[in-house]
């Protein structure tokens, strides 16, 4: 399938996975589901936006977003699981224009992700998931959020499309493991779903099968022989 064409199938995907949360019937959990929904669309928004700079030839912009849309994510499992009434408290808000100039005390998604790796969750296989995009990617993704050393590079030496492939594959699994938060509070649980998306838009994922099995080890002994933490 060509870059054009997979595009055009990923945005689709995202639209029709998107519709049909907002056509389901979701459990009324007060603020702080409320808030989990913000995050959750707002992360799908930014993984429309990461396609998009695909198409339009900006990956070191996409990089940037992809990092955005990750937070997000981890934001909205936070605020479900962990954030306490106070620290959801917080986060709503009046539309004042005082509020504009308040200090944002969330944690940091380092911190989020702790708690939630120490945490004894239903969700854990998700939270492992999203620890391995961060040990994985966190760090590159920053480089370029900060202008460092990545953005130097590669602005220099540009994206192989075995670079651009994997970044959209990575982009869509976040709207997939952001979806299933929504899809678990629908009447009925429709989490089965999430399976019959990724079936339907194979080409779209970034799976484990899909990964180098050389690439993965030449990496793994980076972390096993020390040189990255």
């Amino acid at each position: 399938m060509n870059k054009e064409k997979l595009f055009e199938l990923s945005l689709k995907m995202i639209t029709e996975l998107k519709q049909e949360i907002i056509d389901s019937d979701v459990m009324d959990c007060g603020p702080r589901l409320e808030l989990v929904e913000q995050c959750i669309y707002i992360s799908f928004e930014h993984g429309i936006g990461v396609n998009s700079l695909l198409v339009a030839g900006l990956p070191t912009q996409a990089m940037i977003l992809l990092r955005s849309q990750f937070e997000a994510v981890v934001r909205a499992y936070w605020l479900l699981f962990i954030a306490t009434n106070h620290q959801v408290s917080k986060l709503n808000f009046s539309y004042t224009f005082e509020e504009q100039f308040e200090s944002d005390t969330c944690p940091a998604v380092s911190e989020m992700l702790d708690k939630l790796s120490n945490a004894d969750l239903e969700a854990k296989l998700i939270i492992d998931h999203l620890c391995g995009f961060k040990k994985y990617h966190l760090k590159q993704l920053n480089s370029f959020v900060h202008t460092g050393k990545q953005a130097f590079t590669r602005n220099v030496m540009g994206f192989k499309s075995d670079l651009l492939y994997p970044m959209l594959g990575q982009s869509n699994n976040l709207i997939t493991v952001a979806a299933q938060i929504m899809l678990k509070h629908t009447i009925p649980d429709k989490q089965y779903l999430i399976n019959s998306y990724i079936e339907k838009y194979r080409p779209c994922f970034y799976l484990e099968e899909d990964a180098d099995p050389a690439m993965v080890d030449r990496v793994e002994k980076y972390y096993t022989d020390g040189k990255l933490k």
